[in-house]
C-alpha cells in the first residue's frame, strides 16, 4: 500500500507546484498584459484618434528619444518677423510653418505678405505663418544666393544674375536694368535668447508623436534593446501561460469525469 500512494502523492505534489507557477505567471504578466491590450486597442484607432498629428510636449520624454534642436541654423528677420531654418523645417516667428526647405536664402516683408527663399523656389506666407503659395523659379542659373526687395517688389539673386517679381508676387521675370544699391537685401542675423527659448520649444514639441511613443511600448522599444528582449522574454511567458492553463484545465476535467464515472458505477 506504502508503494502505490507514493506515486499519487508525488503527483499531487507536482500538480500542485505546476498550478502554482501558473498563478504566479498570471500575476507577474499581468501589467504587461494590460500594457499590450492598452496600446493595442489605442493604435488601432491612430487614425481616428490622430496620433500621428499629436505630438509629445513631456521634457523628459524628448530627452529619453534624445531630441534636441541642432546648434546650427540660419535666421534672417525683417519688419518684426523672424524666419529661421532648423535642420530642414521652416519656422516664421517660433511657429513651425510645415515646409521642409534645404537651404534658406532670406526673408523680405512685402506690405502684408512675408517671402522667404529657399534653394530654387519662393515660399509666401501671411503674417501668422500660414502658407499662400509656393513659387517654382524655372531656369535659375544656380541655387538663389540671396533675395531682397527695392519697393513692393522682391529681387532673387541667382550666380549674379536677378529676377524681380511684379507687384504682386505672383511672376518672376528677368531683370536687366538694375540699380543695385537700391535694393534692400536680406542679411543673416543670430535670433535673440528668447526666441531660441521658443524655437527650442517648437521644434521639440512636433518632434515626436504619440504614436510613436505608443508603438515603442507596445514592442518596448521604448527601452531599447533590453525592452525588446523584456517584451520578448514576456511573450514567451504567455505561451507558456496559455500551455500551463490548457493542460491545468483537460487535468481538472479528467478528475472531474473520473470522480463522476466512481459515482455512477458505487451507486
Amino acid at each position: 500500500m506504502n508503494t502505490s500512494r507514493t506515486p499519487i502523492n508525488g503527483n499531487r505534489r507536482s500538480g500542485y507546484w505546476f498550478r502554482r507557477g501558473h498563478r504566479w505567471i498570471g500575476v507577474s504578466l499581468l501589467f504587461f498584459v494590460i500594457l499590450l491590450a492598452v496600446t493595442g486597442i489605442t493604435l488601432n484607432h491612430g487614425d481616428k484618434l490622430g496620433l500621428d498629428r499629436r505630438f509629445v510636449s513631456w521634457s523628459w520624454v524628448l530627452n529619453a528619444y534624445g531630441i534636441e534642436m541642432p546648434s546650427q541654423l540660419t535666421s534672417y528677420a525683417d519688419a518684426g518677423h523672424r524666419a529661421t531654418l532648423v535642420g530642414e523645417r521652416l519656422f516664421i516667428d517660433g511657429r513651425d510653418v510645415d515646409q521642409r526647405v534645404s537651404t534658406l536664402a532670406g526673408f523680405v516683408a512685402l506690405g502684408p505678405m512675408l517671402l522667404a527663399a529657399g534653394e530654387n523656389a519662393v515660399h509666401l506666407l501671411t503674417p501668422g505663418g500660414d502658407l499662400v503659395e509656393v513659387i517654382e523659379l524655372v531656369g535659375l542659373p544656380g541655387p538663389i544666393d540671396r533675395v531682397g526687395r527695392i519697393g513692393g517688389q522682391a529681387v532673387v539673386q541667382s550666380a549674379g544674375s536677378l529676377l524681380r517679381s511684379d507687384d504682386d508676387i505672383a511672376v518672376f521675370t528677368p531683370w536687366h536694368d538694375v540699380a543695385t544699391a537700391e535694393i534692400q537685401w536680406s542679411v543673416s542675423t543670430p535670433p535673440t535668447a528668447s526666441e531660441l527659448a521658443v524655437l527650442e520649444l517648437a521644434y521639440r514639441g512636433r518632434g515626436l508623436t504619440v504614436e510613436r511613443v505608443l508603438l515603442d511600448l507596445h514592442s518596448g522599444r521604448i527601452l531599447a534593446l533590453p525592452g525588446t528582449l523584456l517584451m520578448d522574454i514576456v511573450g514567451v511567458f504567455l505561451i507558456v501561460l496559455g500551455m500551463s492553463g490548457l493542460v491545468i484545465s483537460r487535468s481538472r476535467n479528467r478528475r472531474e469525469n473520473g470522480a463522476r464515472n466512481d459515482k455512477e458505477s458505487g451507486s
